[in-house]
């Protein structure tokens, strides 16, 4: 289905995934879409009602002029009353992660929690330029739209030279399967190409959006699942422990050997830390 937005005309898609309790929502990271949650969607169980959104520029939903974080979280802001008359449990990824931190502190009578997954902290996007990840949103933002199919849009992914997060240069495609290169392929065929681009302003795609301050003025329980750097985690452990400092409600698990892509590549702690969480907050309500 698709929802609008009420201030600028914009619709989402949402994916669902149908249960009788209450909701958890899903924020996909930059560059994917809400398909990318669909394992840890499922293996959750039925207990709950699952969402996933596509993004503005991503999947199913409208394009827009502009791609900064506030954009993305003001959208989620106007449509979270659609979505559910109770409190959801929104769980985010990078993107996403940083969108589910502006709904719970703007939002707090509509979040009951919040998972976030390795989002980019602001040290780490100051320093954007000199990682493979900038390589990666410089080459989304010309692949997509180009018009070419999604195995082609593989082959190109998996050629591309990218520093790897020791700072040698390897080919993408010895860092990611096959599969998980033809999924972000497929992801590439209706990505908006300003969404990536858009990020390779660093610190300038956060303006607007004060990490430091959202966390401190969150009120509902907060899990954090913290990639591992040497693997291309993208928080930083000292700017981390200072930043989550002030959380009032924090759980946190720091992944070894896991970098960004925490549920795709660690699918089973994943919803075992997941369900563990959403379990306790619902009980607690």
């Amino acid at each position: 289905m698709r929802v609008p937005v009420a201030s600028n005309g914009l619709q989402l898609g949402i994916r669902t995934w149908p249960g009788e309790g209450p909701t958890v929502l899903f924020l996909h990271g930059l560059a994917r879409t809400g398909a990318d949650w669909a394992s840890l969607a499922q293996a959750m169980g039925h207990p709950w009602r699952r969402l996933a959104v596509d993004l503005r520029g991503h999947g199913s939903s409208d394009r827009a002029e502009e791609y900064c974080v506030r954009h993305y979280a003001h959208d989620l802001e106007q449509v979270l009353p659609l979505l559910s008359a109770q409190p959801v449990m929104v769980m985010g990824h990078s993107l996403g992660a940083l969108v589910a931190m502006a709904l719970a502190a703007r939002c707090p009578d509509r979040v009951a929690g919040i998972i976030l997954e390795d989002p980019p902290t602001p040290g780490f996007m100051q320093q954007l330029a000199g990682t493979g990840y900038a390589q990666m949103f410089e080459a989304y933002g010309h692949l997509a739209g180009s018009g070419l199919t999604v195995a082609e849009l593989a082959t190109r992914l998996a050629a591309l030279p990218i520093r790897d997060p020791l700072g040698a240069t390897r080919l993408l495609g010895e860092m990611r399967d096959q599969p998980s290169l033809r999924f972000m392929a497929s992801c590439l065929v209706s990505l908006d190409p300003r969404a990536p681009l858009a990020a390779l302003a660093g610190l300038g795609w956060l303006d607007g959006h004060d990490v430091e301050s959202l966390l401190a003025s969150i009120n509902c329980p907060v899990l954090l699942l913290r990639g591992d750097e040497r693997f291309g985690g993208m928080m930083p452990l000292e700017e981390t422990n200072r930043l989550f400092a002030g959380v009032r409600d924090l759980t946190r698990l720091d992944m070894k050997g896991v970098g960004h892509q925490i549920h795709g590549v660690a699918l089973e702690p994943t919803v075992r830390a997941v369900t563990s969480f959403v379990h306790s907050v619902w009980h607690e309500c």
